[in-house]
């Protein structure tokens, strides 16, 4: 059996697809995983973090060590994730209007 085929009961082994081996995004992983759709999926889309999370994620698909693959998920995507965001312009919202001391924002349709 050669390294890369043992598996330990800690860490699955990679699933197989045409493309490769992809990493499974469970534990910790997948607490990561929901940490980073939370803060990006409205700016981005679920589709555009879900792909960059499991492109990271695949980096360390044959890792030995495992127990930092959740830290590097986090700082790898979420840095590229935070650079599409800085790229993509903010969703405008309407002009507040100044009214004496008041300041006056129009309602947003819902």
């Amino acid at each position: 059996m050669t390294p890369v085929e043992r598996s330990s009961p800690q860490c699955p082994p990679p699933s197989s697809t045409p493309d490769g081996p992809h990493a499974q995004l469970t534990g910790d992983l997948s607490v990561v995983v929901g940490s980073l759709h939370d803060q990006y999926d409205s700016r981005l889309g679920f589709a555009v973090v879900d792909s960059e999370i499991q492109q990271v994620a695949d980096r360390f698909a044959l890792a030995r060590i495992r127990s930092f693959v959740p830290l590097f998920v986090r700082r790898f995507a979420g840095a590229k994730l935070r650079e599409d965001c800085a790229v993509q312009p903010e969703p405008s919202l309407p002009p507040a209007v100044t009214a004496g001391e008041r300041t006056l924002v129009p309602a947003v349709p819902a």
